[in-house]
């Protein structure tokens, strides 16, 4: 019992340092409250002031957790790549790009506490300490890359690392703004023809990045709640979602399936149109939970089409459920996906949905 309270315990932290995150990449350090925070995590302000003396101490907490994670990605990338500096050098720049590290809420936080770090020392000493030792391991790489072709009279080290973490820098800034839609092989791409271009000796030059092939939107994504006129457009999109799982193509089926949960209101749909095409949709029903004697959501349908994926327009449509929900007075949005959708897991839990240890999914089929 007591282990099960103590895992409790520290998933509602986890949950509330997510939701800071959330809410300083919304409205900044300057108009936090804990009241904002406790709504995104779904929890009490009470629960806030449980685990957290403060919220000066909850947004020190959330510094440390961004600023662990860095450090524990580029110590995993370094011990997977060997004892080779060229090697460990690449591996060390690809994590400073990881998605999970470097996703945009994570970036607003960076240049939040960065901003403020000057009149915080707390802050400054955990910023600048990640500056310093990461530039530290790049300087000690080129060092050793420079060593071996015995060029330390042609290239000089604090230069090139100062340059490749200026690099790196500026495209962290490049994803806070781009969010999803950042291209972050692309990224990868630049920096290591950085690096062939500085070290000819370690790398090669990669080939020239086929844009053509490349998942790029030309507009902005819009989402709009479907309704009879949209029908034609979302049974498409449907047919497809239904594909995805394994059935066969059935327009009609899908059309009339969705047709009925219009007439019926017994679903809310929503399109993501990208200059009025539809690229993507989700579909939500109400429901209630017993144990909470409160009204929930279930977002039981998820789909972008495929030459629209990697553009924000599946994050567009869980944050327009999200609106619903708190717009309906839900108490919280259940949703379902395959053990294999690693892409759809990465998406969900960046939104702050936390997956369900706890409990067995059981179905009859009749």
């Amino acid at each position: 019992m007591a282990a099960t309270n103590q895992a409790i315990q520290q998933e509602r932290r986890r949950l509330l340092i997510d939701a800071t995150i959330t809410a300083i990449a919304e409205i900044g350090l300057s108009k936090l409250t804990l009241a904002k925070i406790s709504s995104i995590a779904g929890l009490t302000a009470g629960t806030v002031n449980f685990h957290f003396d403060s919220k000066e101490s909850l947004l020190l907490e959330t510094l440390n957790f961004v600023s662990e994670e860095f450090d524990q990605s580029i110590d995993q990338a370094l011990s997977q790549s060997g004892s080779n500096p060229a090697t460990r050098l690449a591996a060390l720049i690809n994590a400073t790009l990881d998605p999970e590290i470097t996703e945009h809420r994570k970036m607003a936080v960076w240049y939040a506490f960065d901003s403020e770090s000057q009149t915080r020392k707390d802050y400054q000493l955990i910023c600048g300490n990640r500056d310093r030792e990461n530039f530290k391991l790049i300087l000690g790489l080129c060092e050793q890359i420079i060593r071996q072709k015995n060029k330390e009279d042609e290239i000089n080290a604090r230069a090139v690392a100062n340059a490749i973490c200026g690099l790196t820098g500026e495209m962290w800034k490049e994803i806070l703004f781009a969010g999803e839609n950042y291209d972050r092989d692309g990224a990868k791409h630049v920096c290591l023809s950085f690096l062939a271009s500085l070290f000819p000796w370690c790398y090669e030059m990669p080939a020239a990045i086929n844009r053509e092939k490349t998942n790029t939107l030309s507009g902005p994504v819009e989402v709009i709640r479907a309704g009879a006129a949209e029908l034609d457009q979302a049974a498409e999109l449907f047919d497809l979602y239904r594909q995805f799982y394994q059935q066969k193509p059935n327009r009609e089926l899908a059309r009339s399936y969705l047709g009925d949960r219009l007439a019926t209101d017994s679903s809310v749909i929503y399109l993501a149109l990208v200059d009025e095409e539809p690229v993507g949709f989700t579909q939500l029903y109400s429901s209630y939970c017993s144990v909470a004697a409160e009204p929930i959501l279930i977002l039981y349908d998820l789909y972008v089409a495929r030459d629209a994926r990697n553009n924000g327009v599946g994050r567009a449509l869980m944050n327009r459920a999200l609106q619903l929900a708190k717009e309906t007075g839900a108490s919280r949005i259940d949703l379902e996906t395959a053990i294999d959708n690693h892409n759809a897991q990465a998406l969900y839990e960046s939104l702050g949905y936390s997956r369900d240890n706890e409990f067995y999914k059981y179905s009859l089929e009749l």
